[in-house]
């Protein structure tokens, strides 16, 4: 008697199991299947972090690939300290140089020079030119004429730096250096302060002391 019982509940217990695996099969054949996003592997087939893949918002955003266009000084660096006028060299990678004269020539330009003033707020507007002869309020330097080097004349002080790409029409590329901060230890005399000085009334002097009696 009780191995019949024993028999009748190990038939009931695998009757319920199989029903019970059948409904799972059931139900996951019912389910979609989760969508595989192949942003969320790379190339190897491993599992990456971001599930937009590995590429920054700033680099997913920018027109150009890192690395691909690039601007920088060759001569100076951040903290240099130089004695005016100074020569500095720059160079662009990834675009051509052409003057200004060559008019609208695809994928070239020419550099500038941002002095002591920020990156201009709207990039599709040319950039400004300082007053002729200006010296004390240093801007913008152009060199339309496709230069990759030139002599500044600044002030004694520190002064920043930035170049900064532009097309023909002086209208800036997505191109632009690193800004950096030098300073000018000395300056030469300018010729507006020999006559400066020149006009100066020369000072006057001294009274001779009183001859002894």
């Amino acid at each position: 008697m009780y191995i019949i019982k024993t028999g009748i509940l190990f038939s009931l217990a695998m009757s319920t199991g199989a029903a019970l695996a059948q409904g799972a099969d059931k139900a996951a054949k019912a389910a979609p299947a989760a969508a595989i996003n192949p942003a969320q592997f790379d190339s190897s087939g491993n599992p990456m972090d971001s599930v937009i893949g590995g590429v920054s918002a700033l680099d997913r955003t920018r027109p150009f690939k890192p690395g691909e266009k690039l601007v920088y000084f060759v001569n100076i660096k951040d903290g240099d300290k130089v004695r005016s006028p100074f020569r500095v060299a720059f160079v662009v990678s990834g675009m051509g140089i052409s003057p200004v004269k060559a008019g609208a020539q695809e994928g070239t330009g020419h550099h500038h020079i941002l002095i002591d003033t920020p990156m201009p707020v709207d990039i599709k507007k040319p950039l400004p030119f300082d007053a002729p002869g200006e010296y004390k309020n240093q801007r913008y330097k152009h060199f339309g004429g496709g230069e990759t080097e030139a002599v500044l004349d600044l002030p004694v002080g520190k002064h920043t730096l930035r170049l900064l790409f532009a097309d023909h029409t002086h209208v800036p590329y997505y191109v632009a250096s690193n800004q950096i901060t030098i300073e000018v230890i000395s300056a030469a005399p300018r010729d507006d302060d020999k006559k400066a000085d020149a006009g100066k009334a020369p000072a006057a002097k001294a009274p001779a002391a009183a001859a002894k009696k």
